[in-house]
């Protein structure tokens, strides 16, 4: 008796270098990606080890996730893509001028979340400016991470390296801010954290007048959201 074939997808694969999310590169390599076969019917997470095969990707292999390129959506591993039908909804049609769709492999966000906390408690001097400068972009790229960044404790951690800081490196963790209260989940998150509103209102009282601008932007922002829900 013939079995019936198991449903397939066939689709372009590229991996994101991201294992530093402070020197990440938002170009998917390798610019003609190859092909990966897919099975429908079983765990994306006995598949990955395939794709990051195929890919020489550098993540850790327990580190993967895989996200979709044209709605940014990260798959749930431990499911099958026949139960993520509706992510997958509009991948296989042509991004325009006949460009495919690729699911990327890149780091998890709760690996990453974790590497950017750890690298702005231990750092200090330039490689804290640069981390600080570049942590408004981060949340702009993947709006994914600022979720994660709440969940695991992020806000308390810009909250004690602001405390410590000069008004140039506080500058820079209330663009980041700014950058976490435009997100739902970060908005929430800073509402729930009374640290960050307190540490909002103590630097109205800073002798540098953009701190004092930026904060009572934020601080507008926040009452305003919290007055209209």
């Amino acid at each position: 008796m013939a079995t019936a074939a198991a449903a397939t997808l066939v689709c372009r694969v590229q991996f994101l270098d991201d294992t530093d999310p402070f020197n990440s590169t938002n170009f998917p390599e390798p610019t003609r990606p190859p092909l990966y076969t897919f099975r429908e019917d079983i765990p994306l997470v006995t598949q990955l080890a395939g794709v990051h095969r195929l890919l020489k990707a550098p993540q850790k292999l327990d580190d993967c996730a895989l996200q979709l390129s044209h709605n940014g959506t990260y798959l749930d591993l431990e499911s099958t893509l026949a139960e993520q039908k509706d992510e997958l909804e509009g991948f296989q049609e042509d991004s325009g001028r006949g460009k495919k769709h690729s699911i990327i492999l890149r780091t998890q966000l709760s690996v990453r979340v974790h590497a950017c906390i750890e690298k702005l408690y231990n750092s200090t001097g330039r490689e804290l400016r640069r981390a600080l400068f570049s942590l408004k972009q981060i949340f702009q790229d993947d709006k994914d991470l600022v979720h994660e960044f709440v969940v695991a404790e992020g806000l308390t951690c810009l909250i004690k390296v602001g405390a410590e800081a000069d008004q140039n490196y506080q500058n820079y963790i209330l663009r980041a801010l700014g950058q976490i209260m435009l997100y739902v989940d970060g908005m929430n998150g800073v509402i729930n954290h009374n640290e960050t509103i307190q540490w909002l209102y103590t630097l109205i009282g800073s002798k540098f007048r953009l701190v004092v601008k930026t904060a009572l932007k934020l601080l507008l922002v926040f009452v305003e959201y919290t007055e209209s829900n």
